[in-house]
């Protein structure tokens, strides 16, 4: 292999296109399952969950078989949350969880996550291993030594007690319109809600392995939007295709993103006691969150984008809460993997206490305009984590005119992708004609120095 196996969350690409295709993910199932199986003192088990999309059976299959030839033993989950495998990894003691999904990505694409032990992800010089031990010939146990394979008997229902087992308050005549994206939360997360009495509008529960994340889900939020709105909602959830991570539609229609829930996190656990100092965010975070929080001193810091890195800061400044703007919100009190379900609970419980909407748990804090362009490569499939754009000379030179330009104004940020194969573009300030421009100008910029085709989100 030529290519770098691991980007920010896991392997993932195209299906069919390296690296997943399932001769890899064979030879990866063999390359996990010796180098856990040798840290290990003991044998123990490996669990794989996994989304909704037609790949993922098939990529069950050759993890399974890696695995099960390394001499591991396999306890299969089905379609579950991420957070869910994060958390049953730890419960039942198991060496390591994975999870077969590309999350937000189109059923197209696909991906494997590993956890360690203790649902954490699985850490960087592990995965380093793991990738050394993909160049080297897989390794065949006796037939004694084979590692058995079994389906884990209601996994679903261990998940369902323990996010019950966090939920204070009663959801009790809660309009609430659900959207699971037709992933992995289409069975658990209408359970949940349902349970706690909420009247529940579902949309995105009828997965038939093309359908995930398709016009619905945290990425497309104009299907939940809608139906709050038609339905006369109190709150709307939409939900991506593992379960990670959400976005919310109040009871006017507004979007309230990953930023704003960090906000309502932060403030009411500030006000109870329950915030550990201060709140992690990543360089695309609004810089109004930074500010507003600076105002309420409550410290903020920004890391590299993804969940790692969040989750990493979280542990070593003993903080309780970070998060991304795309919804995925960690919460350092009940474990460090992003959770979409607990994050919704949490601010359904706040607006149930405190007797306020959603819009009112948000008033007075505006973010600052922002615009956003992904640039798509030509002819790659992987994550583009590994180029260096600050090779490309006019690209350097555009973004030195944009930030001077933009002055103490506002900001640019340009980057390669860690999930996808784009390099995305943010530009953020107060004009909001002029970060239009200027985005522009740079995405013409890498397009033609980098013969790449440009999409707008």
């Amino acid at each position: 292999m030529t290519f770098k196996l691991f980007g920010t969350d896991g392997v993932r690409g195209e299906f069919g296109c390296e690296p997943i295709t399932p001769q890899t993910v064979l030879k990866l199932g063999s390359a996990v399952g010796s180098v856990l199986r040798i840290s290990e003192s003991s044998g123990g088990q490996i669990l794989i969950g996994k989304d909704t999309r037609i790949s993922g059976y098939l990529l069950e299959s050759a993890l399974t078989c890696g695995l099960s030839a390394a001499g591991v033993d396999v306890r299969l989950l089905g379609p579950l949350p991420t957070p869910a495998v994060s958390y049953l990894t730890k419960k039942t003691d198991s060496i390591a969880g994975i999870v077969i999904s590309a999350s937000h990505n189109p059923y197209s694409d696909n991906g494997i996550k590993l956890f360690a032990s203790d649902g954490t992800k699985l850490p960087d010089d592990v995965e380093c291993r793991i990738e050394e031990a993909m160049h080297q010939t897989p390794k065949v146990v006796s037939a004694k030594k084979l590692g058995k394979v079994r389906r884990y008997r209601e996994p679903a229902r261990l998940y369902f007690e323990y996010i019950k087992s966090l939920n204070s308050e009663r959801l009790d005549g809660l309009r609430i319109v659900l959207d699971c994206a037709n992933g992995a939360s289409y069975r658990v997360a209408p359970r949940v809600l349902e349970g706690l009495g909420a009247v529940l509008y579902p949309v995105g529960v009828s997965p038939d392995g093309f359908n995930i994340n398709l016009e619905c889900g945290s990425t497309n939020p104009e299907t939940v939007r809608s139906e709050t709105l038609r339905r006369k909602a109190d709150v709307g959830i939409a939900l991506d295709g593992d379960g990670d991570r959400l976005i919310m539609i109040d009871e006017k229609g507004a979007l309230v993103n990953g930023d704003k829930i960090l906000y309502i996190l932060a403030m009411t656990r500030k006000r109870d006691g329950r915030l550990n100092e201060g709140v992690v965010g990543t360089h695309l975070t609004n810089i109004a969150l930074e500010q507003t929080l600076e105002k309420c001193n409550i410290p903020f810091a920004r890391v590299n984008v993804g969940d790692r890195n969040i989750s990493n800061c979280l542990q070593e400044r003993g903080w309780n809460l970070g998060g991304e703007e795309s919804g995925h919100i960690l919460n350092g009190n009940e474990g460090i993997s992003g959770d979409g379900l607990i994050t919704a609970l949490e601010v359904l419980n706040e607006m149930v206490r405190s007797g306020r909407s959603l819009s009112e748990l948000t008033d007075g804090f505006k973010l600052v305009p922002q615009v956003k362009k992904n640039i798509r490569i030509c002819g790659r499939t992987a994550p583009l984590d590994d180029v260096d754009l600050t090779r490309y000379p006019r690209i350097k030179d555009a973004l030195v005119d944009a930030e001077a330009e933009l002055s103490q104004f506002g900001r640019i940020l340009l980057r390669p992708s860690g999930t996808e194969p784009l390099v995305r573009i943010l530009v953020e300030g107060s004009d909001k004609v002029q970060i239009n421009t200027i985005a522009n100008q740079v995405a013409k910029v890498v397009e033609e120095e980098m013969n790449f085709s440009v999409d707008s989100t």
